[in-house]
């Protein structure tokens, strides 16, 4: 297990993360709050557990979740708590 950065696309107007639409000539960045393709900042994300607030860590044993050391268990994509490298 690894520690992780991902790069994350926050909205300008209103700081909700931005949705990629694959086209096949571009790939766009809309925001589902704004309801629009607003302009965005690129921001490197390191995920952090919602409970315990500890950085977490990518399983490379199943590729495709996080886990939390402190806690023991794996934590959804849906629920990790993101801040700022």
């Amino acid at each position: 297990m690894g520690v992780i950065v991902v790069k994350r696309r926050l909205c300008r107007n209103c700081g909700q993360e931005m949705k990629k639409e694959l086209l096949p000539e571009e790939v766009r960045f809309f925001c589902m709050q704004c309801d629009g393709y607003t302009p965005y900042d690129e921001l490197d994300m390191e995920p952090f557990c919602p409970v315990c607030h500890e950085k977490l860590q990518f399983c490379a044993k199943c590729s495709s979740a996080f886990f939390c050391n402190k806690c023991n268990g794996i934590v959804s994509r849906k629920k990790i708590f993101w801040k700022g490298k």
